[in-house]
């Protein structure tokens, strides 16, 4: 691992897809304390689906883990 992994560019390339799928698990969790039950998606409500929230979960897990993955085995 270098100590220069945060300026990388392909660091950043890995890691904005999976900040990005980790804003929205937190919008579906949150969502569920809502009284409909209902998330915003480019300014559109979605209706949560039972599945939604494991699918984004093991998403958003495996692009961190690839982006960490990257950083140490770089």
């Amino acid at each position: 691992m270098s100590s220069t992994w945060i300026t990388d560019p392909v660091f950043w390339v890995i890691a904005l897809p999976a900040l990005a799928s980790s804003g929205i698990l937190i919008q579906m969790v949150l969502s569920t304390f809502s009284c409909c039950g209902t998330f915003k998606l480019r300014g559109k409500p979605v209706l949560l689906k039972w599945w939604m929230i494991p699918t984004a979960a093991v998403t958003c897990g495996t692009l961190w883990a690839i982006a960490v993955a990257y950083v140490v085995f770089q």
